[in-house]
């Protein structure tokens, strides 16, 4: 990136800020902002700033921003509160899921004729997770009742892993139905990977929270260098999993949810974590997003794409919430 656009990208960021309090009340979120400042500076815009969708340090960024923000995120979930109130996160995650899923595929038919089912079907599993980072104006938003924005956090963090198994096995058959690999491979694969994850997060977060609370009671870790280590904490649950063949985004957020109901001390790093080092993280992958990946979408764009995605994530969402409600107090 060229001087000229990484000042004009820093002195965004900068006005971004002062008025952010404004925004909060409109329905245009951070994510979006970002994502246009940068189709902005990109090549389809002012062309002062240059990536390379193929660059390896997109995928790095993304996943560092994303692993961060599961286990922080998850770290402030309160499995005793939700002990008392899980009807609504349990629907959202099986019902909820394979609502969603399953009216994909039916609009799909409709809107996307030239697909096979099986495409359908992944392409309704792949769209059916929800997106934590996008969800964290919502969780973190006191004005969102605490049982509202449980059931989202806790959703938001797994919803990923449980879909997975959907994506693999359709993935999996519609390679099939082409002549491609043999489906009982891609099984194997999604077993391990929801089974191993969890475990590993389950090890790491208990084992990681025990050592910080010994360090921090006998005085041994200075208390900015207890932050660092949670942070190392959520990249060790991701690559301990990916190493042993496991999901590591699910191993980051259920290492996450243990650590922060395993440990005993104040964990306020967290929270200062994710209103400033979270922030950015998460804003620069969208701006990469948009002045790497959002030209090539727009030129292979058709109106058909636009109301698929429009469809997926208001009307079908919507019914399968109506569901997922009905009948709860």
């Amino acid at each position: 990136m060229e001087l000229a656009g990484l000042s004009l990208v820093v002195a965004a960021y900068f006005l971004f800020a002062l008025i952010s309090g404004r925004l909060e009340h409109l329905p245009v979120t951070a994510p979006m902002v970002f994502v246009a400042l940068g189709y902005f500076v990109g090549p389809a815009g002012l062309n002062v700033a240059n990536v390379n969708p193929g660059q390896g340090f997109l995928h790095i960024i993304a996943e560092i921003t994303l692993v961060l923000l599961l286990f922080t995120d998850a770290a402030r979930i309160k499995l005793a509160a939700v002990r008392n109130d899980h009807n609504l996160p349990v629907r959202m995650l099986v019902m909820g899921l394979i609502m969603t899923i399953a009216l994909g595929t039916l609009v799909g038919f409709w809107v996307l004729p030239g697909l096979g089912i099986w495409e359908l079907a992944l392409l309704a599993a792949l769209l059916a997770p929800t997106d934590a980072a996008l969800g964290q104006a919502v969780v973190s938003n006191p004005a969102v009742p605490v049982r509202v924005r449980q059931a989202i956090n806790i959703e938001s963090g797994l919803n990923d892993g449980i879909a997975l198994p959907a994506v693999l096995v359709f993935a999996a058959l519609a390679s099939a139905s082409g002549g491609g690999a043999d489906a009982g491979e891609w099984a194997r694969f999604a077993l391990l990977q929801v089974t191993l994850g969890p475990i590993v997060g389950v090890a790491i977060g208990y084992v990681g929270a025990r050592l910080i609370d010994t360090a921090a009671t006998r005085h041994w870790a200075d208390e900015s260098y207890q932050g660092m280590a949670i942070l190392a904490l959520a990249g060790l649950c991701y690559l301990v999993a990916e190493t042993v063949g496991g999901n590591g985004f699910i191993a980051a957020f259920i290492g996450g949810m243990t650590f922060g109901n395993s440990i005993k001390n104040k964990c306020d790093f967290l929270f200062e974590f994710m209103e400033t080092e979270g922030q950015l993280l998460m804003l620069i992958t969208f701006m990469v997003f948009g002045t790497a990946l959002l030209p090539e979408a727009v030129a292979h764009f058709q109106p058909v794409y636009l109301l698929y995605a429009v469809l997926s994530l208001t009307v079908i969402r919507m019914v399968r919430m109506m569901a997922e409600l009905s009948g709860l107090p």
